[in-house]
């Protein structure tokens, strides 16, 4: 299920150039937007690999923080 929050900025964040968006990403760790603690899911989300039912997809961003500027978050 949508939630609003997808619903509205879902048509605004895929329309990004991909390096403003990952700028965008970056600043906002720094700004401590980064995402609580825990498991974060939605039914949209799951995956099924090699017969596994996963909550989320996997996936690996190589060099997302290439220069550590948001190592916490």
């Amino acid at each position: 299920m949508i939630n609003a929050f997808e619903r509205m900025s879902m048509p605004i964040l895929s329309r990004l150039d991909p390096e403003t968006a990952h700028s965008l990403a970056i600043q906002g760790l720094k700004l401590g937007l980064a995402p609580t603690p825990g498991p974060l899911s939605s039914g949209r989300l799951q995956t099924n690999l090699a017969g596994i039912i996963l909550p989320n997809p996997v996936g690996l961003a190589a060099g997302f923080d290439k220069n550590a500027e948001a190592v916490a978050p």
